[in-house]
């Protein structure tokens, strides 16, 4: 019986616990910019619609602002090593407005006795077929490359590499 309760009480306090520290953001995105797509036949606005890249959603796994409060964490404390990092891990995923995911693995570069919360971008990359590329900074500018195929009247297939470039804003 006591073991019981002392297993529900640390599994109730890891649950709470982390459910407060493993803060992520949610924003909407829009593309506001592209390049690779006009030589297509300047049909980029129905690319982009039809690839859901138009307008899409982003949920981040770790804020900017939890690992900064995390490596606070570390340089507080005294009898341990310094176990404060330079790179730091974090997903994206990427709801594209036809409710297709994409999953992003991301790196942000921060130190915490040389940077602000604001200096350098989220840089990820597609998990799936590690092709795809997305960078956002502080201020939710972002920048995505990718390819994609498309047949030409020749039906020959062809792929064709675009980079798109917008904003996002935190979710309300």
């Amino acid at each position: 019986m006591i073991i019981s309760r002392t297993f529900f009480f640390t599994l109730f306090f890891s649950l709470f616990f982390f459910g407060f520290t493993l803060s992520s953001s949610y924003m909407n995105c829009k593309t506001l910019g592209h390049s690779g797509l006009d030589f297509i036949g300047k049909d980029y606005e129905e690319i982009l619609a039809y690839y859901g890249l138009d307008k899409f959603s982003i949920k981040i796994s770790r804020s900017r602002k939890s690992i900064l409060e995390n490596q606070m964490l570390y340089k507080d404390q005294k009898n341990k090593p310094s176990q404060l990092k330079n790179v730091h891990f974090s997903e994206i995923i990427l709801n594209k407005s036809n409710n297709y995911p994409l999953v992003f693995h991301c790196s942000w570069r921060f130190n915490l006795k040389l940077n602000k919360i604001t200096d350098n971008p989220y840089e990820c990359i597609e998990q799936k077929n590690k092709k795809d590329l997305f960078s956002l900074d502080y201020k939710g500018n972002f920048s995505l490359s990718s390819s994609f195929n498309f047949e030409n009247s020749k039906d020959v297939k062809r792929q064709t590499l675009h980079s798109l470039f917008g904003v996002c804003m935190k979710k309300k």
